[in-house]
């Protein structure tokens, strides 16, 4: 364990030892967050339902970790700061792993693991190696049966702890009204990709938190000169990676916009082994692998699905494979099947499933 763990974990020993007498008022809720300053997706819509019933006394932890000494900083007194709501509230809500949680969680304190994704394409949490294990949640949302031992393996908890609720993201996403309006608000910012095939680019990290993160990226310059002039590439790569400029008139960087809008306005989707794959299956539109490392990340990282029979679309290893796909880009008739698998809540009233959730751990 390295000498900074050490110290941390003394510090929060600490700390947790002298705020014994803190505990959970009955009504508090605390949704907290690493990855983001601010409520977005699930969290955005649950928060908004919550606040409509007035039912509960709603904080927010969210924090958005920046690699520098001062951002390392804030994160350690982000994590004495996480320690204290965590012993005030009766139920906390997450989008993503928790340290202190695994680490130090309050016995009445309950956790709602929200998780950032509708799926985990690729093996994560527990199944694989990492600094420390996950554990501590009571209760995980997903969004089909099939994930169910799979986050149950990932989050250290029993199947029957996971919930097939689906998540409120996608209440936003087939909303028409929704579509319409992000549709709208795309082109009035880029009115060049309304005349133009539009292919979105959306891929998944390489790499850890040690390590740091990569991406593995085609050539979009090569690939757009091959296409012709009515094709552009809209690119969003994952929040963790670095902002990373493209010097191509076509391909525009979107690192900045909603990904549910640019979904909505573009005609194919190349992507890897991300789980926005199972969002866009959604929206019956094309989908194209390019998955150049499949050999290597199977043997370092591994898939939780059969990745090259289960991807209801074009699977391509190399640049030529992916300029051909998208010249003959087409719907594969695979596509409900992947949806009915992996993805089954298309009704309208996933939050209001998580919602009730909410509310049995309250009472519980």
């Amino acid at each position: 364990m390295k000498i900074e763990k050490i110290i941390l974990n003394i510090v929060l020993s600490i700390l947790n030892g002298l705020t014994f007498f803190i505990h959970p008022k009955q009504n508090r809720i605390t949704f907290i967050s690493m990855t983001a300053d601010h409520l977005t997706g699930d969290f955005y819509q649950i928060d908004q339902a919550l606040k409509k019933e007035g039912c509960y006394d709603i904080h927010y932890d969210l924090f958005q970790i920046h690699k520098t000494i001062k951002g390392y900083f804030l994160y350690f007194i982000n994590l004495c700061h996480q320690l204290i709501q965590m012993k005030q509230s009766k139920l906390i809500i997450l989008n993503d792993n928790n340290y202190i949680v695994s680490q130090f969680k309050p016995k009445e304190t309950k956790v709602l693991q929200i998780w950032h994704a509708c799926g985990a394409i690729k093996k994560f949490g527990n199944q694989i190696e990492r600094s420390y294990p996950i554990q501590g949640y009571d209760a995980v949302l997903c969004s089909a049966p099939y994930w169910k031992e799979v986050y149950a393996q990932a989050f250290g908890v029993n199947s029957s702890q996971v919930y097939v609720t689906g998540l409120p993201r996608i209440d936003e996403l087939l909303d028409p009204q929704r579509q319409k309006t992000q549709k709208e608000m795309l082109y009035a910012k880029y009115p060049m990709i309304k005349e133009k095939k539009c292919i979105l680019y959306a891929p998944t990290f390489r790499g850890n938190m040690v390590k740091g993160f990569q991406v593995a990226s085609f050539d979009m310059g090569k690939i757009l000169d091959a296409l012709g002039d009515e094709y552009c590439i809209l690119y969003k790569f994952h929040p963790l990676l670095p902002d990373i400029q493209i010097n191509h008139l076509r391909a525009i960087d979107c690192h900045d916009e909603d990904l549910y809008a640019l979904m909505h306005v573009s005609d194919v989707l190349i992507s890897d082994y991300s789980s926005v794959i199972l969002d866009y299956s959604l929206l019956n539109k094309p989908m194209i692998a390019y998955i150049d490392d499949v050999e290597e990340y199977d043997q370092t990282i591994g898939f939780n699905l059969d990745y090259r029979k289960e991807f209801p679309g074009p699977v391509c290893l190399n640049e030529r494979e992916l300029i051909d796909a998208l010249k003959e880009v087409y719907i594969h008739s695979d596509i409900s099947r992947f949806q009915q698998k992996y993805i089954i809540h298309k009704d309208g009233q996933n939050t209001k499933r998580v919602i009730e959730k909410i509310h049995e751990l309250m009472r519980g």
